[in-house]
């Protein structure tokens, strides 16, 4: 399901990647595992889905448990756009920032 179906959706997306974000996690040790697994930048498409693997290889998280808190973190919701997408344009440094927050 598309997350833009008109023009004013955008300004609620640009808002979680470029705004304050009030980021929710419950387990601080594992928001701090996360961050501490964050890969250097320049980051892609593919970066999401190395830096999860790296998260679930450390933490043994998987599915929800792994994304949920993720999600939650670099976004305070749980839905929205892929973060595969939406992780680069977060960027590296307030996604350290959301989940040293969280922590």
């Amino acid at each position: 399901r598309p997350n833009l179906t008109k023009l004013t959706d955008i300004k609620e997306w640009w808002q979680v990647a470029n705004g304050p974000v009030e980021p929710v996690i419950p387990d601080s040790a594992f928001a701090e595992a996360a961050a501490n697994l964050l890969p250097p930048e320049p980051w892609s498409s593919t970066t999401w889905k190395e830096w999860t693997e790296a998260v679930k290889a450390q933490t043994g998280r998987k599915g929800k448990d792994l994304f949920m808190p993720l999600r939650q973190a670099l976004t305070g919701m749980e839905h929205g756009p892929e973060l595969g997408v939406l992780l680069p344009l977060i960027g590296a440094e307030k996604t350290l920032k959301r989940l040293k927050k969280a922590a």
